[in-house]
């Protein structure tokens, strides 16, 4: 996938505790990194791993992450 090593590179300075990459399939995927949280310490519509059709789309699902993430830590 061209510029997909780019892509995944950036989304992951941009949203740092997250993992990033394409798949052979070309899927775009992320997953935290660090402690592994199950379900009950995520809370409501935090996830583990998440995958989109493009970079742009997991964008703006790792934007949506963050800020359940900020509010968790009220």
């Amino acid at each position: 996938m061209a510029g997909g090593n780019q892509a995944a590179a950036e989304l992951e300075a941009q949203f740092p505790g997250w993992h990033v990459w394409p798949s052979s399939a070309g899927r775009w995927w992320a997953t935290r990194t660090g402690t592994v949280l199950d379900r009950d310490a995520l809370g409501e519509g935090r996830v583990m791993t998440i995958d989109a059709d493009d970079p742009e789309t997991l964008h703006e699902q790792l934007t949506r992450q963050s800020r359940l993430d900020q509010a968790a830590r009220r």
